[in-house]
């Protein structure tokens, strides 16, 4: 998508990128018609979706095996996950342990493709009054 916007003549003409986001995803999947529903169609939009200019954020504060179903796992490619109480949801979250011995306070773990080992990093801390900065700049942008 890149490389074919970078060659659009015009704004018009460049391709659009969709961020889904769906927060306290757990919650959500505790409803058996929404978890039957949602985990065939996220499915089938995660394999496609990069393609498209469309990306797929879940957040989840339990990411247990009956919230994020195998099936589901296996299609979303980058996880990106905090500290975590258990070697089970490190393993259910990012396919093997080690979130459950991170740091706390922003430091996390992700397994992002094209990277052959987990990947450490440390998210920085963002005041309020640092986001509310941040979303006035790109409301007076807009």
């Amino acid at each position: 998508m890149a490389a074919y916007n970078s060659k659009a003549a015009t704004a018009a003409e460049r391709l659009p990128t969709y961020w889904v986001i769906h927060d306290e995803f757990a919650e959500w999947m505790l409803t058996d018609e929404y978890k039957s529903a949602v985990t065939s169609t996220v499915g089938r939009l995660g394999v496609k979706a990069r393609a498209a200019g469309i990306y797929l954020l879940f957040a989840a504060q339990r990411p247990d095996a009956n919230v994020v179903p195998v099936q589901l796992r296996s299609q979303l490619g980058n996880r990106l996950i905090l500290k975590v109480d258990s070697e089970g949801t490190s393993e259910i979250s990012l396919g093997e342990k080690g979130a459950e011995r991170l740091l706390g306070r922003g430091h996390l773990l992700a397994r992002l493709e094209g990277e052959s080992a987990l990947v450490y990093s440390q998210a920085p801390f963002a005041s309020e009054a640092f986001i509310e900065g941040v979303v006035a700049a790109i409301v007076a942008e807009g």
